[in-house]
């Protein structure tokens, strides 16, 4: 390896260095699925390419230019209604590029499972910063459209304290709006565009979405528990409380973002 290492902020579970084009990053448990997927979606151009295992052992992926929002909320354009439409969008021609491969097998696409701001490239436009590219596909598998969806929902959604769940529930439908919109776009990769355009199963999102949020929580707290160097950070930084109080928010004010997100 040759170059000089520059330590990328914003990682609480892997380290992140930067090294002239490339990026190297701790090696992820399903290494070989994540290096097949991002293969498959390197012509989408939604994900960094992998470039192979360095000396270290660590995964070489392109470094991709843009901007990353990894600070809690640091600019509210990054979460404005131009994004989230585009958001919809990359979403979709993720899903519709992996439905019907092998890499989803029996399931209908392969998910992300870890849509949020800080995993998000941005780059500039007339319409202010929006979303061109997807990073850490560590947690990547088989599953459902509506799973992605709905994660994304509540990481660029706003929940707890003094949030409004009318303008969360609006949020959410734009986003559905978006993902529903694209259906057909015909793919880079030539395969799995969904031809009937199924629209999401909306009445389900708010339900798949408590159902993540208690399971993050959970999950931190018991790799923590457990011991897990990244977990322990993370509850000490108080994100497992943190998201706890977001499950106890939604699950109070749920009528009212279900009333908003079917108007």
């Amino acid at each position: 390896m040759t170059g000089r290492e520059e330590l990328l902020p914003g990682g609480f579970v892997a380290e992140v260095v930067r090294v002239g084009d490339t990026v190297r990053r701790t090696l992820p448990p399903n290494a070989e699925f994540v290096a097949a997927l991002l293969r498959h979606l390197a012509p989408t151009g939604l994900a960094p390419r992998h470039l192979g295992v360095d000396e270290r052992g660590r995964q070489v992926l392109s470094h991709l230019d843009g901007r990353v929002p990894w600070q809690e909320r640091e600019d509210a354009a990054y979460f404005s209604d131009a994004a989230l439409t585009r958001l919809g969008g990359l979403i979709r021609t993720l899903h519709d590029a992996c439905a019907g491969t092998g890499l989803a097998g029996d399931a209908e696409t392969v998910c992300h499972r870890d849509l949020s701001p800080k995993n998000t490239v941005y780059r500039d436009s007339p319409s202010g910063p929006l979303p061109v590219a997807f990073l850490d596909w560590d947690l990547a598998g088989p599953g459902r459209r509506i799973e992605d969806v709905a994660f994304a929902c509540w990481h660029w959604g706003e929940l707890g304290g003094d949030a409004d769940p009318a303008e969360l529930g609006r949020r959410c439908r734009l986003l559905c709006d978006a993902y529903d919109a694209a259906a057909g776009a015909p793919s880079p990769v030539g395969a799995g565009a969904d031809p009937a355009g199924v629209p999401l199963p909306r009445d389900e999102l708010i339900d798949v979405m408590l159902h993540q949020i208690e399971g993050t929580w959970r999950g931190i707290a018991a790799g923590a528990d457990r011991g897990d160097p990244a977990m322990r950070r993370l509850r000490a930084a108080g994100a497992d409380e943190g998201v706890r109080r977001w499950h106890d928010w939604l699950l109070h004010h749920r009528p009212a973002v279900h009333h908003a997100l079917h108007p």
